[in-house]
């Protein structure tokens, strides 16, 4: 009985293996997104539906693996400040568990090309019902380049410029993540921040748990933006 089933979910496995390495191995868009900031504005409001599509063509040209479910669990955000193609952020959560003997986060981060990711830190969780450590964090890029910026000596590359509507910055210390690098915090609460390269950038945050209200943007509007 055990060999017979296992026999069966081999063949359940090869099928659905099959079927993505087909979804995967598609012909990729030749171009990236390349839209002016008013095509993701709509009577001055964000579009959010055109913030998505756009993403979207960032990851099938880098080839990224759009399940069925994408679009509807995309999130998307240009943190209030009306430009989206300089400041914005869209994510992907996959896990996020508290309570038991352990916490953890899983999520895949897309910025579009040279777009910043403004600078940010994570507070230790105030809410009682909460609770739990401070957030502690890294990334593991897998397409595209991003500059990761954090605590240390100045080093920001002239390719990295800080939009004036983010306003200046605190940190400036620069690490440079390139497809199969895993850069972390230089501690627990410090002030990090990341660039995205021409081609944009996709990669994988692991973390403990992650409290939307325990995130401060260096930026006020930002902050506000997440209701905190």
């Amino acid at each position: 009985m055990l060999g017979t089933a296992a026999v069966g979910l081999t063949a359940v496995a090869a099928k659905t293996t099959e079927a993505q390495t087909a979804r995967r191995t598609a012909p990729r868009r030749r171009r990236l997104p390349n839209y002016p900031n008013a095509y993701y504005y709509k009577g001055g409001t964000f579009n959010e539906d055109a913030a998505k599509n756009a993403v979207i063509e960032l990851l099938e040209y880098h080839g990224y693996f759009i399940y069925p479910t994408f679009k509807e669990n995309l999130y998307v955000t240009d943190f209030n400040l009306g430009q989206f193609t300089e400041v914005g952020l869209a994510c992907a959560m996959f896990a996020n568990k508290l309570g038991g003997e352990f916490s953890y986060m899983l999520q895949d981060l897309y910025l579009m090309p040279n777009q910043m990711l403004p600078e940010h830190w994570h507070i230790k969780p105030d809410n009682a019902e909460i609770g739990g450590p401070q957030k502690d964090e890294g990334w593991f890029i897998r397409w595209g380049r991003s500059y990761v910026i954090g605590e240390g000596e100045p080093n920001l590359p002239p390719e990295v410029k800080v939009p004036a509507i983010h306003g200046d910055v605190t940190v400036r210390h620069c690490t440079i993540a390139d497809p199969g690098d895993f850069v972390g915090l230089s501690r627990v609460g410090s002030h990090h921040w990341q660039f995205a390269g021409k081609e944009g950038v996709i990669l994988t945050e692991v973390a403990n748990y992650h409290d939307g209200k325990s995130v401060r943007f260096i930026n006020e509007t930002a902050t506000k933006a997440f209701g905190n």
